[in-house]
């Protein structure tokens, strides 16, 4: 194959989320049958709960199907979370698969060394019936990471370089090399993965390697493909980039590709809300180093702070060890697992005029409520930090933060 190809591949999973409800082509016309009834999950997690009637007719028919068509494999409220996190802590990602998503940041599986794309209702119904789907073949640029984060810096702060260097790369793929993945983690790796979304990439995959079968192996999985590239592979380009020069960094408004700075150079900033969350940084580490730098501090009282664990276990876990109550006793709400404020579609919209800083997936004009807002994107600590001092702030102004 080669750059510009049309391929047709079969799935391994399906994954049909809950905002599917909102489209009439699934509603109104549902599949008859399926290819295969054990390779499709259901999982509930952008409107969670419904904040609105339309949105809970839409999914009280999903509920409907799912038993018509005798879908086992389903998460409703309170059972899953955002369905990236959910599936990779559930051992449903794992290398060499191919997953068909409803949602745009599906990119995020590429962390397991495996393909998922985020397509459209229509399209995603017809991969229901027959377990096939196509791609476009695109070219690929090499990333190869070196070092380790150091200080406050985090993987989020990683994308961030990434993306103001490489701009916006629409029908490309990233391929992920080098002597510093090693050093990532698999949460710091969904977070890049995840986060590729915003440059328009296609896929964005990281090798194989023994961090990640390590991963899987621990969720139960134990035969799989890993893929790496051919010795001859041919790339359109290559990015180095060394972790350990990467600072806090902080996208600007209204956009991702090209459009950052280190957060030192914007401090001061004022912001009326915080939010902490989403599929990409809704992770266990980011209730943590919340928890850290709120610990014995109130949330500045003309700021706002939300935080979203990414999964039912996230919650239940960051309960047992003290994040979540630490963060509350701060001032802050935590909700339930949902994509809920990151997408806009409720649990703290903004208001006109306002400004915000996130760790959450977007900042595009209207993305979390009003379009005269303004959305800064950032990672967890430096949102935690902000919060405490009302403005935008580099996690290593507020003592102990580091």
């Amino acid at each position: 194959m080669e750059p510009g190809d049309i391929v047709t591949v079969s799935v391994d999973r399906v994954i049909l989320l809950d905002i599917a409800g909102q489209h009439p082509e699934l509603i109104q016309n549902p599949p008859a049958r399926v290819f295969d009834p054990s390779k499709i999950s259901v999982v509930f997690d952008h409107f969670v709960p419904a904040p609105n009637v339309e949105m809970a007719n839409g999914t009280a028919k999903i509920r409907k199907l799912v038993k018509r068509l005798n879908l086992n494999d389903f998460y409703d409220y309170g059972s899953g979370g955002i369905a990236h996190a959910f599936a990779a802590e559930s051992g449903w990602f794992y290398p060499g698969q191919i997953v068909a998503n409803t949602d745009s940041h599906s990119v995020a599986a590429g962390a397991f060394n495996m393909l998922s794309r985020g397509l459209g209702t229509p399209e995603l119904m017809q991969v229901m019936c027959t377990g096939k789907t196509w791609f476009a073949v695109g070219e690929t640029l090499k990333v190869d990471l070196s070092g380790k984060l150091s200080g406050m810096s985090e993987a989020k702060d990683v994308f961030l370089k990434m993306a103001g260097d490489l701009g916006d790369m629409p029908n490309m793929n990233i391929e992920f090399a080098g002597d510093g993945v090693m050093a990532l983690n698999m949460d710091q790796r969904t977070v890049i993965s995840t986060m590729c979304a915003e440059l328009s990439v296609e896929f964005a995959v990281f090798p194989g390697d023994e961090v990640l079968r390590s991963y899987v192996q621990e969720r139960g999985v134990q035969e799989y493909s890993p893929v790496s590239p051919d010795p001859s592979a041919s790339y359109a380009g290559a990015y180095q980039l060394d972790m350990s020069e990467v600072v806090p960094m902080a996208a600007l408004p209204d956009s991702v590709a090209g459009n950052t700075r280190p957060v030192d150079d914007i401090q001061g900033i004022k912001v009326d809300q915080c939010t902490i969350g989403s599929c990409a940084n809704g992770k266990l580490s980011d209730l943590e180093v919340a928890a850290r730098i709120l610990k014995g501090r109130k949330v500045h009282p003309g700021t706002r702070l939300i935080v979203t664990p990414a999964t039912q276990s996230i919650y239940l876990r960051g309960m047992e060890l003290g994040y979540i109550p630490t963060i509350v006793k701060a001032g802050a709400i935590v909700t339930n697992p949902t994509c809920g404020s990151c997408m806009g579609g409720h649990m703290g919209l903004l208001a006109d005029g306002e400004t915000a800083i996130t760790s959450t997936t977007r900042n595009f004009k209207g993305r979390m409520g009003s379009r005269d807002a303004r959305i800064y994107m950032a990672s967890s600590a430096t949102v935690a930090a902000s919060a405490v001092a009302g403005e935008i702030v580099s996690p290593s102004s507020i003592p102990g933060g580091s």
